[in-house]
């Protein structure tokens, strides 16, 4: 398959899920506000030549815009050094190399090249380079403003890459495509690019229903990345995914082809990513069931049930589920978020403390694993007076199906 046939989602591959209307998971409104958060479709499909899953047809890019400034994403970074390292040992790379990066997400990393002494190094400037001048415009506005033109501009203004990083944004490209090529037109002959992306294997065979997200287009995997990365007309050098307790990390160290390479993986291998999707939709079903039950016997054993962390982790969680009518308060540490009310269900967001000034007895906890234990290291109070906290991520410890 030629990825040229990503270029129309909504057409490309089989229909998997429609999980109908959903909401902006990023729009909160104030507790007074009359407003309606957008909603829109939201299906998956699966490409049968490679078992690449992707939207349906995405958002609207304006809708998915954040609406505050001090909305943050963090991507895993514990990786980062031993990346680095690997940079700075690739063949042809030295001191004077010169290093670009797409987005603010590669900032830490190019601060790390700069501190071992490789400081030729360039990052894209949105509101110069992409005339994007919203300031809480996110990567959802920059993929949109980053053409092939644009991309050629850069090249001239800032000089081709030795070493392009690229984190974390390749999953929300709208034209998959066009962003390749494009990346490709800022890389010096014989040059390197970076890709990292979210790792969805792990949550894909867990039926995690978290994994989904409006400004992720693509949910890729090893096989479904690597054969995009050889069908885009890549040769790679190096290929990882680094474990992480939410979702673990592809990393790609391509560089492009001199000739043509056979792409195509093997019949089996193909036969075992379009299991893990129907699979995925399968156990997602099942939990759609088996989470509200136990989420009902949980309120019918301890009483009402509030969610930790006010992010779209919980938003899909809430919404996918179909639970939303069980909870009762969504707390979170973000004073910013104190006092609005969530996308789904137009819950009242509160501050951590309500866990104590409220009858909530359940817990669920609905941000990254990698700081469960720390957030209930600090509310251990919660509970001495008969707390209970469950996660909401089927992997984990504490995963809310498994607390009795």
């Amino acid at each position: 398959m030629p990825i040229t046939n990503l270029k129309n989602l909504e057409r490309a591959g089989e229909l998997i899920a429609d999980f109908g209307l959903q909401p902006v998971s990023n729009r909160f409104l104030a507790i007074d506000s009359d407003e309606k958060v957008p909603q829109y479709p939201l299906q998956l499909r699966v490409d049968l030549d490679t078992g690449l899953i992707h939207q349906g047809k995405p958002f609207p890019v304006d809708e998915l815009k954040p609406h505050y400034d001090w909305l943050t994403c963090y991507e895993p970074e514990d990786h980062l050094d031993e990346l680095v390292e690997k940079l700075t040992r690739l063949p042809g790379v030295t001191k004077s190399s010169l290093f670009g990066a797409y987005s603010f997400k590669d900032d830490t990393t190019l601060a790390r090249l700069a501190r071992l002494g490789y400081t030729n190094i360039w990052c894209i400037d949105p509101v110069q380079d992409l005339g994007v001048l919203d300031a809480c415009a996110n990567v959802e506005t920059y993929q949109a403003a980053f053409t092939l033109d644009k991309a050629t501009a850069i090249r001239q203004r800032r000089g081709a890459a030795d070493v392009l990083i690229v984190r974390h944004v390749i999953e929300h490209a709208y034209d998959l495509p066009a962003f390749i090529e494009a990346i490709k037109c800022m890389l010096s002959p014989g040059g390197y690019i970076v890709w990292e992306a979210p790792d969805c294997e792990q949550a894909l065979d867990a039926g995690d229903c978290t994994t989904i997200w409006e400004e992720h287009i693509f949910y890729f995997t090893r096989f479904t990345f690597k054969q995009l990365l050889l069908k885009a007309g890549f040769t790679i050098d190096y290929f990882d995914s680094v474990s992480y307790p939410l979702g673990d990390s592809l990393i790609a160290i391509v560089r492009e082809a001199s000739t043509r390479i056979n792409a195509d993986g093997t019949k089996q291998e193909l036969a075992l990513e379009l299991a893990r999707t129907q699979r995925f939709t399968r156990i997602m079903e099942q939990r759609r069931i088996g989470v509200r039950d136990k989420l009902l016997a949980l309120r019918d054993k301890y009483g009402p049930i509030a969610i930790f962390g006010a992010g779209h982790l919980s938003v899909t969680f809430l919404s996918l589920m179909g639970v939303v009518d069980l909870i009762s308060l969504v707390v979170d540490d973000n004073p910013n978020k104190s006092g609005l009310k969530m996308p789904v269900g137009e819950l009242k967001i509160v501050g951590a403390d309500s866990l104590y000034s409220s009858d909530v007895a359940v817990c669920l906890l609905g941000f990254n694993p990698q700081i469960h234990a720390k957030v209930i290291a600090k509310h251990t109070k919660f509970i001495e007076r008969g707390g209970v906290f469950a996660s909401i991520f089927p992997d984990g410890e504490l995963y809310l199906e498994s607390v009795s």
